[in-house]
């Protein structure tokens, strides 16, 4: 059964942010200051905002999504996963492996050629 909410968190749950999660069950384009619980019966794609500001953050996170979600990109984007990164533009993606892998993502470069930082994950990623 499908899911829709959102519920706002400051402080030590946001980082100091203010992070709204939300439940989705649609592939969409993700918003900054915003955290996504994953809950979809196929793979779920979320893609990165068109523009990015430096300090930008983004929560992704999986429940019942049986083949995960992934990270797309838009052309001239890029994430960075410790010494690993994806590919530019929109051929390069984050996946996950299993249903509850989670990934923080904080924009590091501004503009419509963001490149985002993997600050914190769970599980096992994916770097295409």
């Amino acid at each position: 059964m499908s899911q829709a909410g959102s519920l706002s968190s400051s402080g030590g749950g946001g980082g100091g942010t203010g992070i709204t999660w939300t439940v989705i069950t649609a592939d969409q384009s993700a918003v900054a200051a915003n955290g996504y619980i994953c809950n979809k019966s196929g793979l779920l794609t979320l893609t990165l905002p068109a523009s990015g500001t430096a300090g930008d953050i983004i929560r992704v996170t999986g429940i019942n999504t049986a083949l995960g979600w992934r990270i797309a990109q838009n052309a001239g984007q890029q994430i960075f996963f410790g010494t690993s990164s994806t590919t530019v533009g929109v051929a390069g993606s984050l996946s996950s492996l299993n249903i509850r892998d989670s990934v923080e993502l904080v924009c590091v470069v501004a503009g419509a050629s963001a490149a985002w930082n993997v600050i914190s994950s769970i599980g096992n990623i994916t770097i295409a």
